[in-house]
């Protein structure tokens, strides 16, 4: 990791400047960041382009008011981004599809943003979602095909250093990385630590399919351990649960795809079991405070919030009311929430998407999800760890249907690795005769 840090010196140097400078006068971000991006595309750096992007959207999720300046500058990053590739073609002549499966819901989103109480945020909030998934992806495939055993090693440095910062804090600033005494480094929260080491654990896997040799032993244990200790500090039960989901099917995806069938069928009939005991399992475990047993029955106030979807999606069953109606909502009946203990919004995508777009809407934004996972990503044996993963990582986070989080670029890049073969002349890695093995945490 040092020697990638040295190695890129004046990349991590600018994204110092950009935070010492935001933190100072915060309206600087305006003008040092979007004149930073242009210089990098003039000089061809795309993958910094990104990596910029995403540090923005990575400081933008922390919920202290130093970095605001991230969260002032991150639309306009943004559009810079698809800007670069809508007026240079040259660059990205590989274009992705990524948004295609996704179209009928983006219009159907856009449409319904008239019927939402603050149509011009909603028409905002549709706005970036679509320019995030038809722009982004094409980064991703241009520099897998350029240079991608480079472009990952960045993405996997990335990860890790930004969850590095958050042990430094400890020592150096104690106060920040700790929410209600729970970790959550550089992050908004502890799960949002959960969610992006889930993402990274799934992306070093993916780096390791396509490029074998891509980290040395030393390098694997160093990240495995970064993230292990990072989600485990935060107790996040979501982001733990998602990463053993994704390792326990993993092993069994790479038998075969019919052994991962099975265990598919033996995993939901005991579902139901485990779930009614799972309080009294994890007591037994000796576990019960680590992963906050008595919070387990009520989901940490989440099945009030579920409750209060669902009973206001009844309202609006088939259609919803357009994007970001469910932050008006639970904003508009934050006081009496908070009086039933629930802090936050929905904590589902599911539902937050149902609210917005009605079922109508929920049904088309799964068939663009699952359409994209499947359609070439089943060639990867990885493809369906990965796809039960992030089902269940949004079955408590309503991050999947937002864009300017650090967490939907990631699984943007899970789906475009997914899909991506490498050209020919390459070995190419199949599925059924390359491993990848990543310590169980």
């Amino acid at each position: 990791m040092i020697d990638h840090i040295k190695e890129n010196a004046q990349f991590v140097l600018l994204m110092i400047v950009w935070t010492i400078a935001g933190i100072i006068i915060k309206e600087s971000a305006l003008v040092l960041v979007p004149l930073t991006l242009i210089l990098l595309k003039r000089k061809g750096r795309y993958t910094e382009i990104f990596l910029g992007f995403f540090f923005i959207l990575f400081l933008s999720d922390n919920r202290h008011h130093e970095l605001d300046f991230a969260k002032l500058v991150k639309d306009i990053s943004l559009i810079l981004l698809c800007a670069f590739v809508f007026l240079d073609r040259k660059n990205f002549d590989l274009r992705s599809g990524i948004f295609v499966p996704f179209s009928a819901f983006l219009l159907l989103a856009l449409a319904l943003s008239v019927r939402h109480p603050e149509p011009v945020t909603s028409f905002q909030k549709i706005l970036s979602y679509s320019l995030l998934l038809i722009f982004i992806p094409n980064y991703f495939i241009r520099e897998l095909t350029l240079d991608g055993r480079r472009f990952m090693q960045h993405i996997v440095w990335a990860g890790t250093i930004l969850l590095t910062i958050g042990f430094i804090l400890i020592v150096v600033k104690p106060e920040w990385p700790y929410l209600v005494g729970r970790y959550n480094g550089l992050l908004g929260n502890p799960n949002g630590i959960g969610t992006f080491c889930c993402l990274l654990t799934i992306l070093v896997a993916l780096a390791r399919y396509h490029f074998p040799d891509i980290f040395s032993r030393n390098q694997m244990l160093l990240i495995i351990a970064v993230i292990a200790i990072s989600v485990l500090m935060s107790r996040s039960r979501n982001g733990m649960f998602s990463i053993l989901i994704f390792l326990f099917f993993l092993r069994f995806y790479r038998i075969s795809y019919w052994a991962g069938f099975v265990i598919v069928i033996v995993s939901a009939i005991t579902f139901q079991l485990v779930n009614e005991n799972l309080v009294a399992i994890v007591t037994n475990l000796g576990l019960g405070e680590f992963l906050r047993a008595d919070q387990l029955d009520d989901g940490s106030g989440r099945t009030i919030a579920w409750a209060f979807a669902w009973q206001e999606i009844q309202k609006n069953f088939m259609l919803g009311r357009g994007f970001a109606y469910e932050e008006y909502l639970f904003v508009l009946n934050q006081e009496w929430l908070s009086m039933l203990n629930h802090q936050g919004g929905v904590h589902n995508t599911y539902l937050a998407i149902w609210l917005n777009t009605g079922l109508v809407g929920l049904v088309l934004f799964l068939y663009g999800f699952f359409r994209n996972f499947l359609a070439k990503g089943i060639k990867n044996y990885l493809a369906v760890p990965a796809m039960f993963a992030i089902l269940f990582q949004i079955t408590f986070e309503p991050w999947l249907q937002s864009s300017l989080n650090p967490f939907t670029s990631m699984a943007l890049l899970v789906i475009v690795l997914l899909q991506y073969e490498k050209p020919s002349g390459e070995a190419v890695t199949t599925g059924t005769k390359q491993e990848v093995s990543i310590p169980v945490l």
